[in-house]
C-alpha cells in the first residue's frame, strides 16, 4: 500500500487492533483492516468522525488493545494510541518567483516531510529561508496546524509561502504573521497570493451579530485534544463581570443540531476553531472564537487568528 506504513513492530503484544482514519480516507478502511488482519490480529474499526490530531476516539480503547490512528501527527501521549502519518509525495523543486528574497517555509503533515529539500532547492534560486521549530502540538520544523501556527512565532522573514492544498492555513498564517503569505499546491504546481480580506470581512459580520445580545453559551468539547475548560471559566467569569450571562456547554462532538433547542443569543467556541470558521453558516445562531469574543468585550483591539498551542 503506497500511502501508509503500518508500524507492525509497535503493536508488541496487541491481540485487538482499533484503527480511526480520517473520513476522507475511510475508504480504504477494508484495505488496511486485511492487511492489519493477514498478520493474526483482530481488527475493529471507530466509525466516529476524525478531523485532526485531536479528535481522537477514546472509547475504542475499552475494546481494544491499541489504537492505530492514521494521518495525523501525535498530540496526545498514550502508549496504547499509534499515530500513523500519511505524506504525500511531490516535486520538492517547486517553481517560485516572488518579489521577496527572504522567505518561511510552512506545510501541512502531509506535505511537511520534504520542506528541506524544498528549502535547499530554493536557496540555490537565491531565496534565504527559514523554517522555524516545532513546539507543542507540532512535532516537524515548519508543520501547522488549523489551530497551531507556533513555528511562525519568531518569524523574521518578509514573506511566508505555505506548501499543502486549500487555503484555510495560508489564510490563517496571513493574518498570525500580518506578513504576505502564499499558497503553493504541491500537486496542482499553482501558487496564490492569499488575499484576507474576505475572511475576515466575514469574522468581524460574525462579531456584529452578537453586538446588544444577553447571554452566550461557551461550546466546550470533551476531546482531549481540543477540552479548554479552563479558557471557558476564564471567559465566562470575564462576561459576568460585564453583565453578560453564560453557561458552559460540554459535549463532544459540536454540531449545529445539538444547540438548536438551547435557548442562547449566541455561541463561543473553545473547541476546534474551524467550527467557527467554516461551519458557521450551519448554526441558527452566530458562533465566535474565544479572541473574537474578547474583542466584543472590549478586551482586544481586533480579532485574531485562534490557536490551540498545549
Amino acid at each position: 500500500m503506497d500511502d501508509f506504513s503500518i508500524p507492525f513492530e509497535k503493536l508488541g503484544n496487541a491481540r485487538k487492533v482499533g484503527i480511526q482514519l480520517p473520513d476522507g480516507m475511510k475508504r480504504k478502511a477494508i484495505e488496511i483492516a486485511r492487511l492489519i488482519e493477514e498478520k493474526g490480529y483482530e481488527v475493529i474499526i471507530s466509525g466516529e468522525t476524525s478531523f485532526g490530531a485531536c479528535d481522537v476516539d477514546l472509547s475504542i480503547l475499552e475494546v481494544v488493545d491499541v489504537l492505530l490512528h492514521f494521518a495525523h501527527t501525535p498530540i496526545l501521549r498514550d502508549e496504547r494510541i499509534i499515530y500513523v502519518p500519511y505524506f504525500i509525495d511531490y516535486n520538492p523543486k517547486i517553481d517560485l518567483e516572488i518579489e521577496e528574497k527572504k522567505i518561511a517555509l510552512i506545510a501541512t503533515a502531509q506535505y511537511v516531510h520534504r520542506l528541506d529539500e524544498v528549502a535547499e532547492w530554493l536557496r540555490s534560486k537565491g531565496y534565504e529561508v527559514e523554517i522555524g521549530s516545532p513546539g507543542g502540538r507540532v512535532i516537524y520544523p515548519g508543520q501547522v496546524l488549523g489551530c497551531n501556527y507556533s513555528v511562525l512565532r519568531d518569524c523574521k522573514a518578509d514573506a511566508v509561502v505555505f506548501i499543502g492544498d486549500g487555503l484555510f492555513h495560508a489564510i490563517g498564517a496571513a493574518i498570525y504573521t500580518k506578513k504576505k503569505v502564499y499558497a503553493y499546491n504541491p500537486l496542482s504546481r499553482e501558487i496564490q497570493e492569499v488575499d484576507t480580506k474576505d475572511f475576515e470581512r466575514k469574522r468581524y459580520f460574525e462579531v456584529s451579530r452578537c453586538v446588544g445580545k444577553k447571554s452566550a453559551g461557551i461550546l466546550v468539547s470533551s476531546k482531549p485534544g481540543q477540552r479548554r475548560l479552563k479558557l471557558a471559566e476564564r471567559l465566562k467569569k470575564i462576561a459576568k463581570e460585564r453583565g453578560m450571562f453564560c453557561s458552559i456547554i460540554y459535549l463532544n462532538n459540536i454540531a449545529a443540531e445539538q444547540l438548536y433547542n438551547l435557548p442562547f443569543d449566541f455561541y463561543v467556541n473553545t473547541a476546534c476553531p474551524r467550527i467557527a470558521y467554516d461551519d458557521s453558516f450551519k448554526f441558527e445562531r452566530p458562533i465566535i472564537t474565544p479572541q473574537e469574543f474578547e474583542f466584543l468585550l472590549g478586551l482586544r483591539d481586533s480579532i485574531a487568528m485562534d490557536e490551540i498551542e498545549f
